[in-house]
């Protein structure tokens, strides 16, 4: 549980550039929703296209983070953990928002 209050604090940092990118994928794909016949489609390419994007914003973020993680280190996450924490929260956060979109769209 301290883990994951943890790796909220890093989401913090890196969620406006995150869900950003991430609704912006969104909109150009024509704001799929889970009844469009286009959401497998969508899919594919956002999970891809997500990946390269959150690898960039995770080397940015990197590199202009000159303390380093050694806070979260303290926690026993190391950096790799730290990144894959991020882009699952990321996915979940996004998929949450189509699915509620969804479900306000199609009433």
């Amino acid at each position: 549980m301290v883990q994951l209050r943890v790796l909220l604090i890093l989401y913090r940092q890196v969620w406006p550039f995150t869900i950003a990118t991430s609704l912006l994928m969104w909109a150009l794909a024509g704001y799929p929703t889970l009844l469009s016949i286009n959401l497998l489609s969508f899919l594919t390419k956002f999970f891809w296209l997500r990946t390269l994007s959150q690898l960039l914003i995770w080397y940015l973020f990197r590199s202009s983070n000159g303390k380093g993680f050694v806070f979260y280190q303290h926690f026993g996450l190391s950096e790799l953990q730290l990144a894959i924490g991020v882009y699952t929260l990321d996915l979940i956060f996004i998929s949450l928002w189509i699915c509620l979109a969804s479900l306000l769209l199609h009433q």
